[in-house]
């Protein structure tokens, strides 16, 4: 039986030991706030300090470093990151040269895939150019001289995977901006994919070149409207067919992968080379006779003898009713520069001469010139122009 003390004692040690428990929990609790504060602290220094501001300042370093780049998709449907400011690009393909000489961004190009744009044209129309460094070799480009330029960007094509791998291997980013298979069908989709283009190169080089590349496109626009609506009229049957030599010798021809190919249909002229698809390549002289083309066009090549001299080309009806026209060469070659709306212009008035008879195309080149080249062209010289002829010396 236990007596009244003992009872006492019994109760007092139960508070004192209750008492203890509380502060064991009480200190247990506070051990784990220290704990998950530490941890917290460390997780935080392993991502970045804390600012005056209160703000992580990694978080803002990415969020600063993704507005200072972007996502373009190339030609080929590639995606790719760029810095929104390029300062030094490896402009390696030919007709890419031009455009971006156009769009008056030659400031913001570190090398070139050679001297196509210091001759002729080219050199009077873009004389910065021709003071800016040139490649040996564009289609295989030193790797370590675009390092030691420290380019922000290369323009290539789509053929050679290999060197594109080299390069964007090096930490370079690639644009593709020639490729072999465009997946376009139709006229219609070939303007588009220009526009595509040039907007690319307008979006990469930003600022005033973005602004160009817009009047482009709507300029584009405006002369296709132009043609398609004057030559509404022209039916079917009253398409005439279309021999385009490429050049430099006469069966060099362009195909049915050709901008060519567009360019002549959106003149209301049928290509007769366009069931062979391909961009480039040789035909013969007895699929010419075969097709017996109504109309000539010297591509890339200021000389109609090619045809109207040589004794096996004197039974085609264009060589025999003198329907062989040279075509115009600016800066670059017309059918693959931004010129080339220039080119579908000349071709559709030599076609159809009637429906397009108010069509001036020396003021045309004039215009073209002022607005794009930002350069002031006389009569005369339009004239040398739309004939393939160089500048004056």
């Amino acid at each position: 039986m236990v007596n009244k003390q003992q009872l006492s004692q019994r109760n007092a040690f139960c508070t004192i030991h209750r008492f203890q428990v509380f502060l064991i929990g009480v200190l247990l609790a506070f051990l784990c706030c220290v704990v998950t504060l530490t941890l917290t602290s460390c997780g935080q220094s392993s991502r970045g300090s804390t600012n005056i501001h209160g703000q992580d300042t990694q978080q803002t370093s990415a969020t600063k470093a993704s507005d200072k780049t972007h996502v373009i998709t190339d030609l080929a449907g590639r995606k790719v990151t760029l810095p929104k400011d390029i300062k030094r690009a490896a402009v390696l393909v030919y007709p890419t040269q031009e455009e971006v000489a156009m769009l008056g961004a030659h400031n913001q190009v570190a090398i070139t895939g050679g001297k196509n744009l210091t001759k002729g044209w080219g050199s009077v129309v873009f004389p910065e150019y021709g003071k800016l460094h040139a490649a040996e070799n564009g289609m295989k480009p030193n790797i370590e001289e675009l390092i030691k330029l420290n380019v922000d960007v290369v323009f290539f094509w789509d053929s050679k995977p290999d060197i594109i791998a080299q390069i964007e291997n090096a930490g370079i980013p690639v644009v593709v901006t020639q490729v072999d298979n465009d997946n376009i069908d139709t006229p219609e989709q070939f303007v588009e994919f220009k526009k595509h283009e040039i907007m690319m190169l307008g979006e990469i080089f930003g600022g005033q070149a973005l602004d160009k590349a817009k009047k482009w496109c709507a300029d584009a626009d405006s002369r296709v409207k132009r043609i398609q609506t004057a030559l509404s009229n022209v039916t079917p049957n009253k398409i005439p067919s279309v021999y385009y030599i490429r050049g430099p010798k006469a069966l060099q021809v362009h195909g049915g992968e050709s901008y060519t190919y567009y360019l002549v249909s959106l003149a209301k002229g049928d290509l007769v080379t366009k069931h062979e698809k391909k961009l480039l390549y040789t035909t013969t002289m007895e699929e010419v006779v075969k097709w017996n083309p109504s109309y000539i066009f010297m591509g890339r090549v200021n000389n109609i003898d090619l045809v109207m001299n040589d004794p096996a080309w004197q039974g085609i009806k264009a060589v025999k009713d003198k329907k062989v026209f040279v075509n115009l060469k600016g800066p670059f070659v017309a059918d693959y520069s931004s010129d080339c709306f220039l080119l579908m212009e000349q071709i559709a008035q030599d076609l159809h001469p009637k429906e397009l008879h108010d069509l001036d195309m020396v003021k045309e080149v004039q215009s073209y010139y002022k607005q794009f080249y930002n350069y002031d062209i006389s009569a005369e010289d339009a004239k040398r122009v739309l004939t393939f002829k160089e500048p004056n010396a």
